[in-house]
C-alpha cells in the first residue's frame, strides 16, 4: 500500500530539484495535453496532483479562458507551481489529497498527470471524479502502469533468490494495469477509452537510475518498501541489473504509461 505521508514528505523536498529529473512525467504532460485539445473545450478545470506546475501551465496555455484549480497533497510542491506560474490570473490553488476533495463542484474537466499511481483505492476516487463531473464531462488521465521499472523488480527478485531471502518482498513502487482501470471505469458509468505506451529511458549505472527516482520524490513510497535493503542484496540486485538489461553501455529502465479518457454520460434529455 501507498504511503501518502511518505509521498508528501518526499515529493516537498524535492520540490526544487523535480523538474530537472522529470523527463518521462513532461513527455506524458505534452500527451496529456494533447489529448485534452483533441476531447475538446472546458471551462471549469479541475488538476488533480499539480506537482511544481509544469502540466498546469500547459493547460493554462491551452485554456487561457477557463477557472483552472490546481490542487496538490504536497504544501512545498504547491507553493513551488504559485511561483512558477505567478504570471497566470487563471489558476487557483488548493491544499487537496486527490482521493478525499473537500472542495466545491461541478467540473467540465477533471485531468491529471503522473499523479493516480500515488492512490490507494483507485475505485473510490474514480467514484468521487465521476459525482464531481458535470454530465458530459471528462476524467482525463496519464499515469503509470503496472509494468513501470519492470527490470528493477526483475533484478531484485534474481538478487533473493542468488543470496536464498525467502522473505516475499516487492521492491519499488507496485503500480495498477490498463485492464484493472478500464473495469472500473466501466464498472462506474464511464465510456471509457485507454490506451498505453512503454518509454525507456538511459542511464550510465544502475546507481544513477536509483538517484533519478530519489530525486522526483518517488522513493520508498509504499509501507512495504520501509524495510531496509541490505548492502548484499542492494549489491547483488545492481550486478544482475548491468548483466541483464544494458545496451550500448547504458541501463534502462521502463516506464509503462497508461492514458485514459473517461466521460460521464450526459443527462437524460
Amino acid at each position: 500500500m501507498i504511503n501518502k505521508k511518505q509521498v508528501c514528505r518526499h515529493f516537498g523536498k524535492m520540490s526544487k530539484s523535480y523538474d530537472n529529473y522529470a523527463v518521462v512525467q513532461k513527455e506524458m504532460a505534452s500527451s496529456l495535453q494533447l489529448l485534452a485539445r483533441e476531447t475538446g473545450t472546458f471551462h471549469r478545470i479541475l488538476e488533480i496532483g499539480c506537482g511544481t506546475g509544469f502540466f498546469t501551465k500547459l493547460l493554462a496555455e491551452l485554456y487561457p479562458h477557463s477557472h483552472i484549480i490546481a490542487t496538490d497533497i504536497s504544501p512545498g510542491m504547491l507553493s513551488t507551481a504559485k511561483n512558477n506560474l505567478s504570471a497566470f490570473t487563471n489558476i487557483s490553488y488548493q491544499l487537496e489529497d486527490g482521493e478525499n476533495l473537500q472542495l466545491s463542484g461541478p467540473f467540465d474537466l477533471i485531468i491529471s498527470n503522473a499523479a493516480f499511481q500515488w492512490f490507494h483505492d483507485y475505485h473510490q476516487a474514480f467514484r468521487q471524479f465521476y459525482n464531481y463531473l458535470r454530465p458530459g464531462g471528462y476524467l482525463l488521465y496519464a499515469t503509470l502502469g503496472s509494468n513501470t521499472f519492470c527490470e528493477l523488480h526483475t533484478s531484485f527478485t534474481a538478487a533473493r533468490q542468488s543470496l536464498d531471502i525467502q522473505l516475499p518482498v516487492h521492491h519499488g513502487p507496485a503500480f495498477i494495469s490498463m485492464n484493472i482501470l478500464a473495469d472500473i471505469g466501466q464498472q462506474l458509468g464511464f465510456d471509457s477509452k485507454h490506451y498505453e505506451e512503454f518509454h525507456k529511458e538511459y542511464f550510465p549505472t544502475v546507481k544513477d537510475f536509483l538517484t533519478s527516482v530519489k530525486k522526483i520524490g518517488a522513493n520508498n513510497a509504499s509501507h512495504s518498501n520501509t524495510m531496509i535493503i541490505n548492502r548484499s542484496l542492494m549489491f547483488s540486485m545492481m550486478d544482475y541489473y548491468e548483466q541483464h538489461f544494458k545496451l550500448n553501455g547504458q541501463i534502462y529502465a521502463t516506464y509503462h504509461i497508461i492514458y485514459g479518457c473517461e466521460q460521464r454520460p450526459s443527462a437524460d434529455c
